[in-house]
């Protein structure tokens, strides 16, 4: 070996472990690198450019639904109820990917899935919805026993994990088909972007959604903050978190269950028959595209706005759902009756219920102004002593509520056709459709206002009586 040879071999080995070194670290670079990059350069490619959008599109969703604000500074009922908060996110990337692959794969040409095939599947899972109610009844009534009998417990609750198994399998076949039929209504109602193009796509995932923890002051009826909280919450840790509340914050607090979540993909009840379901799908589609949209966007400016939107997803999404249901069943329609006066004592609600009946929304109705009486005197204990001499009186009536406070009335009364409302936007909004030719109609009236005093001045322009 000459000297020449090595000292070159010497630099060679000198220089090995830098070389290595830079491999290692310029890799992770690299990667890091080349999407940027990418991002970069591809709108010069045109048929990246429509990837781009998409890209871009999809990032707005996430960040839109990630919370803002600084995460360590916990509001005191973040912190109650800091254990059981639903992961609204981890649900999103959980279940956004996983149905757009079903969703690709059934469009396949070797994938033999039909309408048939679907309305087969839709056939079976409606069901086993009821079978599964029944079962998880039995579980609960088997637990809830003095004496538990731990083989017929586990036995039960087999019934219910098989029937749960099976309905998962049937979901995604079950969703692509609704969510089909829902988008059919939406382009015959004009909703349309282009051709059968909706936007946002009808997409929503058959679940169980968040319960919502809710907070109102204890002097007046009035939604200050809400928590999404897990839906497998035990009813003790529910307890445990109001009381908390009540006694450190001097707040009315209370946990509810939810009927559907505005996420995307929306959530809805797992445990509904079909006319329900196809209602919650639509109100939650209608929330999705109302915010692109003014209303959708000012939702939290105000309590007012919220119950706009929400009486305008309630009335609009039963009517869509409505329709929906009778062009897959062949039957008409349900037949939609006005929202009952605000005062049953001034307007007698017609038609009379009989004598032998009891009138839950007469009775809700009733405990509410009275409720809004005693907190206006000043009496919030006596209020709070009503509303639950109330709720006993509902539960021997065969209505079980868990608890009836401020806080329950200030998430109820945000639905304007509800019995805990005492507003009378529902109504407005009513005779507002009546002056449409469809649903449609309405929800292209409202969705341009983002105040309140934007639709006072569009019931004063269609002669439609405003004010509180």
């Amino acid at each position: 070996m000459t000297a020449s040879t090595l000292s070159l071999a010497l630099l060679t080995a000198a220089q090995t472990p830098t070389r290595t070194a830079w491999r290692i670290f310029s890799r992770p670079a690299k990667l890091a690198w080349n999407p940027f990059s990418w991002l970069i350069h591809a709108p010069e490619r045109r048929k990246s450019r429509w990837l781009v959008v998409m890209l871009l599109v999809l990032y707005g969703l996430i960040a839109f639904m990630i919370p803002k604000g600084d995460t360590l500074s916990l509001s005191p009922a973040q912190a109650a109820s800091i254990n059981h908060r639903y992961g609204l996110l981890s649900f999103e990337l959980a279940n956004f990917m996983d149905k757009w692959i079903h969703r690709v794969y059934t469009a396949m040409p070797w994938t033999d899935t039909d309408t048939e095939d679907r309305e087969r599947d839709l056939a079976r899972y409606l069901e086993i919805v009821p079978l599964i109610r029944d079962a998880q009844f039995r579980v609960t009534e088997e637990s809830s026993r003095a004496v538990v009998v731990q083989a017929d417990l586990l036995e039960k609750q087999r019934t219910l994990d098989d029937l749960l198994d099976e309905r998962d399998a049937l979901r995604d076949s079950v969703e692509e088909y609704l969510e089909s039929a829902i988008s059919a209504e939406l382009v015959d109602l004009d909703l349309n972007v282009f051709g059968d193009f909706i936007w946002p796509p009808v997409d929503f995932r058959i679940d169980n959604p968040p319960s919502v923890l809710v907070i109102s002051p204890r002097d007046r009826i009035e939604r200050t903050e809400t928590v999404l909280i897990a839906p497998d919450i035990p009813v003790d840790e529910m307890e445990r978190i109001e009381r908390e509340l009540l006694e450190r914050q001097d707040v009315s607090a209370v946990i509810l269950r939810t009927g559907g979540l505005a996420s995307y993909p929306n959530v809805i009840p797992s445990n509904r028959d079909l006319l329900p379901l196809l209602e919650v799908a639509a109100h939650e589609w209608i929330h999705a595209y109302l915010i692109f949209y003014p209303l959708g966007r000012s939702f939290f400016s105000s309590g007012s706005m919220v119950e706009i939107n929400e009486t305008l997803a309630n009335l609009v999404g039963d009517e869509i759902g409505g329709d929906v249901w009778a062009s897959l069943t062949g039957n008409d329609p349900p037949v939609r009756q006005p929202p009952a006066p605000i005062n049953p004592e001034d307007e007698p609600l017609e038609p009379e219920p009989a004598p032998d009946r009891f009138d839950f929304f007469r009775f809700m109705r009733e405990t509410r102004v009275h409720t809004d009486e005693l907190l206006e005197a000043g009496d919030i204990e006596g209020a709070e002593s009503w509303m639950e001499a109330r709720r006993i009186e509902l539960q021997e009536n065969g209505f079980l509520i868990r608890k009836i406070n401020q806080a329950f009335f200030a998430f109820n009364g945000s639905y304007g056709d509800s019995p805990s409302s005492v507003s009378p936007t529902a109504r407005q909004m009513w005779e507002l459709r009546q002056q449409e030719e469809d649903a449609a109609g309405l929800l292209k009236a409202l969705r341009g206002i983002s105040s309140y005093s934007e639709f006072e001045s569009l019931l004063e322009e269609r002669g439609i009586t405003a004010g509180r």
